[in-house]
Order: structure tokens, then sequence, then C-alpha cells
């Protein structure tokens, strides 16, 4: 194990690693003036913030809408409101800002869980790492949702080790509004309510109250969102109508295995949509709530008269969450990102290189140097529990980008007690770290030259 740096040390660097940071940001915001929504979640995000400040409510222009989650075109409204401009710069300068606090909290949960040099890691990881830095300058969920959620991580491992009702109401009330940013974490409570319950320590009545502060919190800031959709939708609707629809063109008879998650541009008798009724059942018109409520229950099907079939396309999207980075070097090669060829490559090839880098270390921390154990299950739990999600529905590694904070956290770890050196003890514990690591290789390897291969090929023709 290395010697860990003194407090005073460690803020120092910390202080040095922030500001380098946002250095390496203020040179590419000053890159990025002229760049506009490219991707189509950016435009539809785009939409739905201009409706807001020009006092349509949360609609596209076909009307009120639930497709999306409302907390980011919420947020970028708000900014906007507040300078009295829509200059996206002003957006991606206040993503920036959130990135480096995000960098703040992995330092903070680092240091807590083991010393200063895992903190120092953990923090230089989410303030360079890549993808991460990409995310700041695009219209996307990421950087909120990644600052959010890893704002969650610090209040309920707080919670755990100091129990008391104000983290109980501020881990509920951040943990609502990262599910108003993104969907997929509004169903956690139903898994992590009863751990909560086993893990805080104290008596029963404690604990139970605890529990019940953490969901009441967490429901007044979800319900009054649901309310709202359910009436517009008329059929009850959570957060968004997107989750069913993903859900069907993830498991149905025509999803493309190479790219699941392309099954959006599927056409024709391909499409998703075919055989959609004239009218929902009890009839009436199709709102978006009904149409997802649709697509659900054929996707659930589906699978359930598909089961192999849909084990095996779990396997393909585990593999797609888990996959390399490369949405940026796709994004140039469809001509929607255009930088400067020195800056391009660089960036391309630093996206290549830290995700293997990163993983491989984490998987060394995690398995050779966690943290006390109820902290262990609730990083954990993350993992599995956005792994699980993206495997049913479809995997893509863009979804695995909020995750960076808890990666880089074991990284840390990893790095700060040397893990590798324990990797000679054997066990369970390095096994499963060897394992883990062939896996991940053997998965990047297929499909680099099995699945991609025509993608590189284009690629370099290109070039």
């Amino acid at each position: 194990m290395l010697a860990a740096p003194r407090k005073s040390d460690s803020r120092r660097i910390l202080a040095i690693l922030l500001l380098a940071g946002l250095a390496l940001r203020v040179v590419i915001l000053l890159m990025t003036s002229d760049l506009g929504p490219r991707i189509v979640d950016e435009k539809q995000y785009h939409v739905l913030a201009v409706s807001l400040v020009e006092g349509r409510g949360f609609a596209t222009e076909f009307g009120p809408t639930s497709l999306r989650p409302p907390a980011f075109p919420a947020f970028v409204a708000g900014l906007w409101s507040i300078t009295g401009s829509r200059d996206l710069q002003v957006v991606r300068m206040v993503q920036c800002l959130l990135g480096l606090t995000t960098a703040w909290f992995a330092w903070r949960i680092g240091r807590t869980l083991w010393d200063e040099r895992a903190g120092l890691v953990a923090a230089g990881i989410v303030a360079f790492y890549p993808t991460l830095v990409l995310a700041n300058f695009l219209l996307l969920t990421e950087t909120l949702f990644t600052f959010l959620l890893t704002a969650f991580i610090v209040l309920l491992i707080s919670l755990l080790r100091r129990p008391g009702l104000a983290l109980a109401l501020g881990a509920g009330t951040v943990l609502g509004l990262a599910a108003l940013t993104r969907s997929v974490v509004w169903p956690l409570p139903i898994v992590l309510t009863p751990l909560l319950l086993w893990m805080l320590p104290g008596r029963l009545q404690i604990r139970g109250a605890l529990v019940v502060v953490f969901l009441v919190s967490y429901s007044a800031v979800i319900v009054p969102w649901a309310v709202r959709n359910t009436r517009l939708q008329g059929v009850s609707t959570m957060v968004d109508t997107i989750g069913g629809i993903n859900l069907r063109m993830g498991n149905y008879e025509h999803t493309p295995h190479d790219r699941i998650w392309d099954a959006v541009s599927m056409r024709g008798e391909k499409s998703w949509i075919v055989g959609l009724p004239a009218h929902p059942p009890g009839g009436g018109e199709w709102t978006e709530g009904h149409k997802e409520h649709w697509a659900r229950e054929q996707a659930v099907r589906f699978m359930a008269e598909h089961p192999g079939l849909t084990v095996w396309r779990m396997a393909i999207k585990t593999g797609d969450f888990w996959g390399l980075d490369r949405d940026f070097l796709a994004g140039i090669q469809q001509g929607l990102f255009s930088p400067p060829r020195v800056p391009g490559m660089l960036a391309v090839a630093a996206m290549l290189a830290a995700f293997p880098a990163v993983i491989f270390l984490a998987i060394l921390g995690a398995c050779l140097s966690p943290p006390d154990w109820r902290s262990h299950v609730v990083l954990v739990l993350l993992i599995v529990f956005f792994t699980g999600l993206h495997a049913i529905v479809f995997g893509h590694p863009r979804y695995r980008v909020p995750l960076t904070p808890v990666i880089a956290l074991y990284a840390g770890a990893a790095v700060s007690h040397a893990a590798w050196r324990r990797l000679r003890d054997g066990g369970w514990a390095s096994l499963t770290a060897v394992t883990l690591g062939v896996a991940l290789a053997s998965v990047w390897t297929t499909q680099l030259l099995v699945r991609d291969m025509s993608f590189l090929r284009r690629l370099l023709g290109a070039s």
C-alpha cells in the first residue's frame, strides 16, 4: 500500500486537478461556440427547453408531451431565464462546473471510504475522463444526471455511517431529481428500501423512520410529475413514455443484434409500431401513454414466448453496455462533429484508451481492495442495477457514463492500495478479478473483429 498524502497536501493537489480540469474545459468551450444541437436527443431537449422559456409548458410542436423526463429541459430553461439568453454556451459552462463538482464528490467519497490518495485518483479520473468531458458540451442529460447520482451516493454513504433525518431527506430528494432527469432510476427505491432497512445501524424503529423519510422525500419529488403525466396521457405514467417504447424496440421480432439500440431506425414492416391497433383497448384515441403501455405489453409477451432469444439478447446488451467508448469516433465518421484534426485524433485516442485502463483498475479495486461492506453493497448495487435494466431494454456505452464516478472510486482504491500485487495471493477475489478482466477483453475483441468490422472498414476508407 502506498503512503497517502496529508490532508493539507491532498486539498492542494485537488485544487490543482480541478483548476487544470477547468482550464481544459475553457479551451474546449472556446472551440464549441458555433456547435448547435446535432444528435436527435439534443434537438428534442432543445425544443422542450425553448417551449418552457416561451411559456408553452412542457410541450413540442404537437402539444404537451410526456416523452422525456422534465428535469434537464427545466434545467436548461432555468439557465436561459436567469441569463436572458438562449445561448448553448451558457448551458455548457454550467455543465462544466457541474462536472468538476462531480469530481469533488468523487474525492470526498474516495477519502471517506479509503484514503486521501484514493480520493485524489478518483477525482482526477472524473475530472479528465474523456467521455465525461465531452458530455459537458452536449445538450444531453449525462452531466446533470451524473452530478445528481454522485451527490446521492455522497448522501447515502453518509446516511449509512451517521444516520440522521436530514441525510435521509436529502438522499430521497436528490434521488427523486435524478429520476426526473433519467427515468432509469425511478424503480431503484424498490430494491434499495429493504437494503436500507437492513444496513442502517441502530434500532429497528429508528431505521424504519429513516427509511420512511427517505421514501416520502423521494415521492414528494416524483409524484406531482406522475400525476401530471397520468392526467395528460389517460393512463398511469410515472416519469416519461419512452421506457416502454425502448423495451419494445429491444425485444421484438426485428430487433437488430448488431446495434440493438438502432431499432428506432427500422422502417416499414420491421418498425416497432407495426401491429398497433386502430384504437387502444377500451376505446378512445392513442396517447403517448397508451402507446407506451401497448409497447411494454408486447415486449413482455415476446420475452415470455422467446426465453432463449431473450437471454441471448441480454448477453449482447450487457456487452454493449460495457463496450468501448466509440460515440465520438462514430460522430466524426457520421459528420456530426468536425473537430480540428490533431485535437480530434487525440480525443479519439484518449477515449479508446481511457475506459480499458480505468475499468481494469476498477475491477482490481472492487475485488481486492473493497471499502466497508455497507458502502461496497451500495456501489455494487448501482452497477448491477444499471447493468440489469439496460440488459433488459437495450445497452449502449452512453448509458454507462453516469457510472464513471463509481468506477473511478474503485480504480482509485486499486492505485492507492496497489491492488495488483494481491493478485499473486490467489483466492476467490483474485480469480474473480481475472475472470472479469478476461471476459471484458473477450467482449471487446468480439465486438471489434466480428460485429464492427464493416464499421471499421468504412472508417478507414473515409480516413
